[in-house]
C-alpha cells in the first residue's frame, strides 16, 4: 500500500502530461470549463462617465447657496438620454442637462441631482440643494479598467464569469478542452432500472448514474456509461471498445480488490497497461488501482462500494482532472471538531460530515452517524468530508481536522 499523499503526487505528475487542446467557447458557454489563458480587460468600464439617477446634471458651484428658502434656477440646455452621445454637450455655468440613467455625463457637469429632488418650471429646474462631487456619477473605469485582470489561466469557470466578461465585450474564452471520460460500473447483481423490482441477490445500479453525474460537476464530458457483468471478456471487450473514443480517462468501480471476480488489474495488465499503483493506505477505499492504458487513457480502478466510489471520485479522479487542466491542488479548510471519532492507526479516513459556524464564529464539523462505505443515507445531509489523519487512531471533540466541500467548488457553509 501506498500512502493518500504519495496517491496525489503520482496522480498530478502522471495527469499532467496529458493536457486537452484549447477551444474557443461563447461566453455563454463557460460553465464548467476551465480558462486556458490569463483574460484581461479590453476596456474600462464604465467605458465613460454616466449617469446613476433619471435627474439633471449640474455644476455644483451654481447651487452652492441653494436652500429650501432660496432655490438656485438653472436653465435646462439640453436632454442626454441612454444611448446618446453627449459629444458636443456641455454644461456652462448657469444651465443644466436633463439626464437619464446610464446616459453619458456632459462635459463641464460635475454632478447629477434626483429628478425628485429638483422641480421644473417653464424650462428651468429649480434646485434647493447642492449635491457632494460628482452625486450619482458612475466614474468611468470605476468598475474595471483596461487591463486588470479578469480570468487567470487554470481558473475554473462558472454562470458567476458570465456577467463581467459580457459587460466587457469578450464574447468568447479560451479554455481547455473538457477532458473525456467514461463510467463503467461492474457487476452481475447490478439492475440499471431504478424502476424495476429487485429479485434475490440483486441491487439497484447506484454507482452508475451517480459516477457520471459527478464527472460531468468535475468537468468532464461523459461520452459513455456501461455496467459490465462479473466476466473479464466483457471486460476486455468494453475496453477495447472504448479505445477508439479517443478517451482522457476511463474510471470503474468494483472489481479491483482480491477476490475470484476481481478482474481489472489482471485484464489491464493482459492489455498491456501500467500499474501506478494499486492499494492506498485509506479509508473506505483501500483496493483504489490507477493505471496508464497503452493509448496514454488514465484509468481509475474504484472500489465498488458506494462511498468508496464516491471518495474516489471526490478526491483521486478531482485530483487527475485538476492537473490535466492546469488547476491547482486542491487545499483543506480547518475546522474544529464537536464531536469525536475513534479509528485504527495505519489508514487515513475520509468522514462524512456537516460543518457549521460555530461558537465565537469558527467552523466547526461534527462526523456524521453511518461511516460504514455502504451507508449512503449521511449524503442526504453531509455537507463536507473530514480526514482522520493516517498515524491517528482518535480524534478528540476540540482537536482541529482538515475538512473539503463535499463537491469540489461547492462551499462547506
Amino acid at each position: 500500500m501506498i500512502s493518500c499523499r504519495d496517491a496525489m503526487d503520482i496522480i498530478r505528475k502522471t495527469a499532467e502530461g496529458r493536457r486537452p487542446e484549447t477551444i474557443l467557447c461563447p461566453v455563454t458557454g463557460i460553465p464548467g470549463y476551465v480558462a486556458a489563458e490569463d483574460v484581461a480587460a479590453p476596456l474600462s468600464i464604465q467605458p465613460f462617465d454616466n449617469s446613476a439617477m433619471d435627474g439633471f446634471a449640474v455644476i455644483r458651484a451654481d447651487l452652492e447657496s441653494a436652500n429650501e428658502n432660496s432655490p438656485a434656477a438653472l436653465q435646462v440646455a439640453a436632454t442626454v438620454a441612454a444611448g446618446d452621445s453627449a459629444d458636443g454637450i456641455t454644461v456652462a455655468r448657469g444651465s443644466c442637462a436633463r439626464i437619464m440613467t446610464g446616459a453619458p455625463v456632459p462635459a463641464g457637469a460635475d454632478a447629477v441631482v434626483p429628478v425628485e429632488m429638483a422641480e421644473m418650471q417653464d424650462g428651468t429646474a429649480l434646485f434647493k440643494t447642492c449635491p457632494r462631487p460628482f452625486d450619482h456619477i458612475r466614474r468611468a473605469g470605476e468598475d474595471f479598467k483596461k487591463g486588470d485582470a479578469v480570468l487567470v489561466k487554470g481558473q475554473m469557470l462558472g454562470e458567476a464569469h458570465i456577467l463581467p466578461l459580457a459587460t466587457l465585450g469578450i464574447a468568447e474564452v479560451s479554455v481547455y478542452r473538457k477532458p473525456r471520460a467514461a463510467f463503467l460500473a461492474t457487476g452481475k447483481e447490478l439492475v440499471d432500472d431504478l424502476a424495476k423490482p429487485l429479485s434475490g441477490g440483486e441491487i439497484y445500479n447506484s454507482n452508475g448514474p451517480y459516477g457520471k453525474a459527478v464527472l460531468e460537476r468535475l468537468g468532464a464530458e461523459v461520452v459513455a456509461a456501461e455496467t459490465v457483468p462479473d466476466d473479464a471478456e466483457a471486460f476486455a471487450d468494453t475496453l477495447q471498445k472504448l479505445a477508439g473514443e479517443n478517451l482522457d480517462l476511463i474510471v470503474s468501480s468494483g472489481a479491483v480488490s482480491a477476490g475470484a471476480f476481481d478482474f481489472v488489474r489482471r485484464v489491464l495488465e493482459k492489455n498491456g497497461a501500467e500499474i501506478l499503483y494499486h492499494k492506498i493506505a485509506m479509508k473506505p477505499g483501500k483496493p483504489n488501482l490507477f493505471a496508464r492504458l497503452p493509448n496514454g487513457t488514465l484509468y481509475f480502478g474504484l472500489p465498488g462500494n458506494p462511498v468508496a466510489t464516491a471518495v474516489g471520485l471526490r478526491f483521486f479522479v478531482d485530483a487527475a482532472l485538476r492537473a490535466m487542466t492546469g488547476r491547482a491542488a486542491e487545499k483543506p479548510v480547518p475546522a474544529v471538531a464537536e464531536t469525536p471519532f475513534s479509528k485504527k492507526p495505519g489508514l487515513q479516513m475520509f468522514l462524512k460530515a456537516d460543518a457549521r459556524i460555530g461558537e465565537e464564529g469558527r467552523l466547526a464539523v461534527r462526523f456524521s452517524a453511518g461511516q460504514m462505505s455502504f451507508m449512503v443515507h449521511p449524503f442526504l445531509t453531509a455537507n463536507c468530508w473530514a480526514v482522520a489523519p493516517e498515524a491517528a487512531s482518535e480524534i478528540r471533540a476540540g482537536e482541529t481536522v482538515e475538512i473539503y466541500p463535499f463537491f469540489p467548488h461547492s462551499g462547506i457553509v
